[in-house]
């Protein structure tokens, strides 16, 4: 569902995570930023999307950010304007921004902790509600929010979520090269699609938790076999140690997106792939906005067109959908997001495709059931989900050789963003938007609409061959 921020007395009954800079174009915002806003009608952040936690009573907004150690994100528009930015467009001009920036660290209280120069935020310490306050009240201020929330996901670990994976005891099918894949990719069209298309040309930006650094095929063997010619970047935010993975859940995303074709153990899906690995946590859910936003910036800036994204929020954060929002609007990149996966009962609605999967931007996934095809208790399903793909799949382990199992919308996710970047490598004149369209309108159900599966369940050989 859209327009939500869940209540904290939901949270509380028991959660169960969800399975969950370097060169950068200029902002888009230009001498005639001003122009550009009266342009057209842009609505104000509480019309595109009320009850965000932008929304919230200085005194309750207080009480997230001191939960962040007194950490806010403080967005700057033009005074009387709706917003800073809208739809990748930034709407603030160069003195505006200065102005904006220099009125938030006068007020008393203020302290910075960055600021950004891609798009209009600064990152402030607050000192108390007062501080908090009279921020709010500046006309050049267009949001305060919290970097992160003490009752969402990051504090929490369930299905889905880390761990290396016990030990694959599906069926065993084998590529070429001798390497495994499951029949459920066969019942997904992937097999077929190989005969086209390996995933040559195209970068995957796989956001998560890094890459065990015991897996060596992503460390010696990666560009190895039929895999040869392409190349790998481990990369992190800057609040992480390592680029390297102690979780298992990143590790395991990546074999099954990236794994080389090298008869060590499990055949990727986009095994001729380029793969950026950015580790922005050291949980599935253990994101804070600011995390976030620096890891979308990170992948795009360093060319991933898929952008694979299995961490997940309870609540909407507008510094992060501003960024996935600019990279959207402004370069071709396609964004696929996890539908979610929590504890089946464990007080989280399944029916709610959680951020940033529900954001039209983001090509929402979910898991289904092999064979059956229903999307069993805590997977999330909704409206807003394009398609699906088969849940528990083999992948890489901690250790080279180890060949693992992977479930949740988590693994649907990674399949699908395996399977897009197959289409594009098929097809390199393809727009992004064209991608997208034909994962849709190649999937079971379309051109009709399931109310929780959205177009059903993705044909990687339709899809590649347009057929």
């Amino acid at each position: 569902m859209r327009n939500r921020t869940i209540p904290r007395s939901m949270l509380a009954a028991g959660i169960a995570a969800l399975a969950a800079c370097s060169d950068q174009p200029q902002p888009t915002a230009a001498p005639g930023a001003a122009q550009a806003r009266g342009a057209q009608q842009i609505p104000t952040r509480e019309q595109e999307r009320p009850g965000t936690l932008i929304q919230r009573s200085d005194a309750e907004l207080w009480s997230y950010v001191q939960q962040g150690g007194g950490t806010a994100v403080v967005g700057i528009k033009a005074p009387g304007a709706a917003r800073g930015t809208y739809r990748g467009r930034v709407l603030v001009d160069r003195s505006e921004w200065t102005q904006g920036r220099a009125a938030i660290l006068a007020q008393r209280g203020v302290s910075l902790v960055k600021t950004d120069d891609l798009l209009p935020t600064v990152e402030v310490r607050l000192a108390d509600q007062a501080a908090l306050s009279a921020v709010r009240k500046l006309p050049m201020v267009d949001y305060v929010e919290p970097v992160m929330v003490a009752d969402d996901l990051h504090a929490y670990a369930g299905v889905g979520g880390c761990g290396f994976g016990s030990a694959w005891t599906g069926d065993r099918q084998l590529t070429s090269t001798g390497d495994v894949y499951s029949q459920k990719f066969t019942a997904m069209g992937i097999p077929n699609a190989w005969n086209y298309s390996s995933g040559a040309g195209v970068t995957i930006g796989l956001i998560d938790t890094g890459i065990s650094s015991g897996q060596g095929q992503f460390t010696s063997t990666f560009a190895s076999g039929a895999s040869a010619g392409r190349t790998l970047r481990f990369m992190k935010v800057a609040s992480q140690s390592s680029v390297y993975d102690g979780c298992g859940h990143g590790t395991r995303m990546a074999g099954i997106i990236a794994a080389p074709w090298d008869g060590g153990s499990v055949g990727g899906i986009a095994y001729r792939s380029n793969l950026i690995s950015v580790r922005q946590s050291s949980g599935v859910a253990a994101v804070s906005s600011s995390d976030a936003k620096e890891s979308v910036r990170t992948a795009a800036s360093n060319g991933a067109r898929v952008i694979v994204m299995a961490w997940e929020s309870l609540n909407w954060w507008w510094q992060v959908s501003d960024e996935i929002e600019y990279w959207h609007y402004n370069t071709p990149t396609l964004f696929l997001g996890a539908a979610g996966t929590s504890g089946c009962g464990d007080g989280i609605l399944d029916s709610n495709v959680v951020f940033p999967a529900d954001m039209p931007e983001v090509m929402a996934v979910t898991g289904i059931t092999y064979p059956g095809g229903g999307v069993p208790c805590g997977i999330h399903r909704g409206a807003d989900v394009e398609v699906t793909a088969y849940l528990d799949v083999p992948s890489t382990g901690q250790y080279t050789g180890d060949v693992v199992e992977m479930g949740g919308s988590s693994n649907a996710t990674a399949v699908v963003g395996s399977v897009a970047a197959l289409v594009w490598s098929r097809n390199p004149g393809m727009t992004r938007d064209q991608v997208r369209a034909r994962l849709q309108q190649t999937a079971a159900y379309y051109p009709n609409r399931h109310s929780e599966q959205g177009y059903g369940l993705i044909n990687a050989s339709r899809a590649v061959l347009g057929n």
